[in-house]
């Protein structure tokens, strides 16, 4: 009996100690669940090639987007958001390592992602989110290995090899966009889920199963308690202009404006665009209720993603986690639309292709309120490292963090934002500077066009050619200078896509005749 009694209070301090430790490892662990949901989850959605301002918050009388204008009276919308590049790899190699064309030499579509770049997917998910993307990317080389925890690829560009030039690149190459003018429809109810393999529904069948992965990623995070960032790439509006009846539908008895200075071909424009519109197969006319027609599939295709965007909001309310969540909207780049007698593609320095819409909410943003101020898509990398928590700096890559605008802690500032094309279409690169007053564009061999934002935003009157703006041009050229070489960087992107032979003919501008017909 005593000795029994002596084993239990020997072991009393023991067991103490181990209450104690186990109350404490509980604490810990329910500090850091804690923690973990007060961490912001981040919705990231972009569509493909759609125009800035045609949406109902922009003013559009005749789309119908009501999601997105409920996002942009819940949050903040910028009217002046500027792609790296108007083109979809790019544009969005440029928003996911944060960094300009040049810096990561990622010049067309089909050219492969660097693999020594660090993405802020990695970022975000190293700093405890469970992150994923579904959708479209448009990353050749990097499919599977951009950062996120999980990915579903809805496309995928393998990355292009061609021996010697890539005739993709010759200005004499032509386009024929009227081809992209054409209209298709299908009932909705015909859709299901294996025939998507199968085709035959244009992006309709892409864009379905990106938002059912998306509505179970945020079922499945509902019991998770972990943060999450989501990543969502919808390849609508981009042709073809096939689509579901009921959307085409709501436009088919609307009528459709026609878009400002669409002229065929427009010889009032810089002889730059006059060669890409040719190039394009525009200067010849396409039949006008054609294109009206076009016009009413791209306004229905743009209603069906608000849809779906809408289903994916509907679930975060459901849930809970809709005040917990940031929501950026945004597009690759946007499409000319008819404006200036472009239509069906981007590839310009003019706003229809090189803007694109941006709508964020979450914690504490400002709601209903509107930035006129230039902003451009890779500003996306260090505001989501914000958004995030993650302490990050890097002077190599331009953006800048919108979260203290986002919020009301500052306002946005007048700067100067670069696009860049070394793409198809043109007869050389060519470089945007554009801040709150003037955009600059530079054309390589070429004279440059300034036009004044404020007081011309359809970009009508072109004064480059008005020598009272002599001293403009000149500061945004020795501007344009600081921040890159024009034509050893043209040079470089022509390199790489067989264009400068070995022993330096440059076949942009040289003799081509041999090649014409090599693809």
């Amino acid at each position: 009996m005593f000795y029994e009694t002596y084993l239990i209070m020997k072991s009393i301090p023991t067991l103490f100690v181990k209450i104690a430790f186990c109350f404490g490892l509980l604490a810990v662990i329910c500090s850091e669940n804690l923690q973990a949901q007060d961490k912001p989850n981040i919705l990231f959605v972009i569509t493909d090639q759609q125009h800035p301002a045609i949406s109902g918050f922009r003013g559009n009388p005749v789309v119908k987007t009501p999601t997105l204008d409920a996002l942009a009276a819940d949050g903040v919308h910028f009217t002046r958001t500027y792609v790296a590049s108007p083109v979809c790899g790019p544009s969005r190699a440029a928003y996911m390592f944060g960094k300009q064309v040049y810096q990561i030499e990622n010049w067309y579509n089909a050219k492969a992602w660097p693999e020594d770049e660090v993405t802020w997917a990695k970022r975000v998910t190293d700093n405890g989110y469970y992150t994923a993307h579904f959708g479209k990317m448009d990353s050749p080389g990097l499919y599977g290995k951009l950062g996120f925890s999980e990915e579903w690829h809805s496309a995928k560009r393998p990355v292009r090899k061609v021996d010697g030039a890539d005739v993709r690149f010759l200005p004499e190459i032509p386009r024929n966009a009227k081809g992209h003018l054409t209209v298709k429809t299908f009932k909705i109810d015909e859709y299901t889920t294996p025939k998507y393999e199968a085709g035959g529904y244009g992006q309709y069948g892409k864009d379905r199963p990106t938002t059912d992965w998306a509505l179970k990623f945020l079922k499945e995070r509902e019991a998770d308690g972990k943060p999450w960032m989501l990543h969502v790439g919808y390849l609508m509006p981009h042709w073809p202009f096939t689509l579901p009846q009921k959307y085409y539908d709501m436009y088919a008895d609307v009528d459709i404006p026609m878009p400002y200075d669409a002229k065929f071909p427009n010889p009032d424009m810089h002889p730059a665009l006059q060669h890409f519109q040719q190039w394009d197969g525009l200067d010849v006319a396409p039949d006008e209720e054609k294109l009206k027609d076009a016009l009413r599939a791209y306004y229905g295709m743009i209603t069906c993603v608000d849809d779906m965007l809408g289903e994916i909001i509907a679930e975060l309310k459901a849930s809970g986690m809709y005040d917990n969540t940031y929501i950026i909207f945004t597009s690759d780049h946007g499409d000319n639309l008819g404006e200036h007698g472009m239509i069906g593609n981007k590839h310009t320095p003019m706003e229809g292709s090189v803007a694109v819409p941006l709508v964020i909410t979450g914690p504490k943003v400002e709601q209903g309120k509107k930035v006129d101020m230039p902003v451009a898509l890779v500003d996306m990398y260090p505001t989501i490292m914000d958004m995030a928590g993650v302490d990050f700096y890097d002077p190599e890559r331009p953006g800048e963090d919108l979260l203290p605008i986002l919020e009301g802690k500052t306002q946005a500032s007048d700067r100067t934002i670069l696009s860049e094309w070394h793409g198809t279409g043109f007869q050389g690169a060519w470089y945007m500077l554009v801040n709150k007053k003037y955009k600059y564009i530079y054309y390589e061999r070429e004279r440059p066009s300034l036009f004044d934002m404020e007081a011309d935003p359809k970009e009508l009157n072109d004064l480059a050619l008005d020598p009272a703006y002599a001293e403009i041009l000149k500061n945004f050229e020795a501007q344009l200078n600081e921040i890159l070489d024009p034509i050893a960087t043209a040079k470089a992107a022509r390199k790489q896509q067989g264009l400068i032979t070995g022993d330096g003919k440059d076949l942009m501008f040289d003799g081509t005749e041999d090649l014409k017909n090599k693809e």
